[in-house]
């Protein structure tokens, strides 16, 4: 089995804060976390294929919007495309998370695009799923904050939500599916593989916003983040090339 081995973030950029330290530069899981879905994404774009928008099957993109009318190129099983010579057509946009500052998504199709051939399409796909398990985590942890915080009267006392049995559940349940998909991306990059983390982590966003409660399936609530982290794995997850059952 292969592991998933995304490429290095690119170093940042002159008067960056991370510039004031002599860290390497972080990986996309870590950049997730720390500075969100949009700011991991591009850096992934520019770290894995510079000036050329990588593509899923089917044809589709889900890319920053910057990068959406800049990349002259675009991703084939053939190899890059010049844009020009394809026909393509902008579905959409879609917001990468809660707040006025976390860019834009556009949501593309072009004719004749589709996964990249060989070590780039394997990069891009790995720095994908790295990018997916920092939100999940960010995401869980967010959630394990807020449960901490809040309370509710149990006869005399007052505990945590957190502590309730009911919580802890759920709790487990992200936990387990966010292990899962760590455990898959570390040791295995055959499709049906990547597949399967990339469910795994849909689940553990799913359960996550359960834990917030109404607030995580507002606007301005941590749906928006896992709404463009599910797009993006319906995207670019690879195709189900198994022969179907009769």
């Amino acid at each position: 089995m292969t592991p998933l081995v995304p490429p290095q973030a690119p170093p940042p950029a002159v008067g960056d804060r991370a510039t004031q330290d002599t860290h390497p530069p972080p990986r996309f899981a870590e950049l997730a976390r720390e500075e969100g879905l949009f700011a991991a994404l591009l850096a992934l774009h520019r770290a894995a294929t510079l000036g050329v928008l990588p593509a899923g099957p089917g044809g589709y993109l889900l890319v920053p919007a910057g990068l959406a009318e800049s990349d002259t190129h675009f991703g084939t099983p053939a190899g890059p495309r010049p844009r020009a010579a394809a026909r393509g057509e902008r579905l959409g946009r879609v917001r990468s998370g809660p707040r006025r500052a976390d860019g834009q998504l556009v949501a593309l199709r072009i004719d004749g695009a589709g996964p990249a051939p060989g070590a780039e399409g394997a990069a891009w796909a790995a720095g994908l799923l790295a990018v997916r398990l920092g939100v999940a985590d960010a995401v869980l942890h967010g959630a394990t904050g807020r449960l901490r915080d809040r309370t509710v009267r149990q006869g005399p006392d007052t505990v945590s939500l957190l502590s309730l049995p009911m919580v802890r559940g759920l709790v487990g349940e992200a936990a387990a599916a966010l292990a899962e998909a760590r455990a898959l991306a570390a040791v295995d990059a055959q499709p049906h593989a990547v597949r399967r983390a990339h469910r795994a982590l849909d689940e553990c966003g799913r359960t996550c916003l359960h834990l917030y409660g109404a607030h995580g399936f507002l606007t301005e609530g941590p749906g928006s983040t896992v709404r463009a982290s599910e797009l993006l794995a319906d995207v670019y997850s690879p195709a189900d090339t198994a022969p179907k059952e009769p």
